[in-house]
């Protein structure tokens, strides 16, 4: 059974992801990752969900 995010879970994940795609972007401008790198983080990100507290 799948339990229904609360809207301040929903908040939680966004601003996380956001907060991820953020860094990743400057990591990749920066050149400290490569193009491939940079891709496959972003599948990862977009799959992340926050911890529950």
């Amino acid at each position: 059974m799948t339990e229904q995010e609360s809207p301040a879970q929903r908040r939680q994940d966004l601003a996380g992801r956001l907060w991820l795609t953020y860094y990743n972007r400057v990591l990749l401008e920066k050149k400290l990752i490569t193009e491939r790198e940079y891709g496959r983080m972003a599948l990862k990100i977009n799959a992340w969900k926050a911890p529950t507290l």
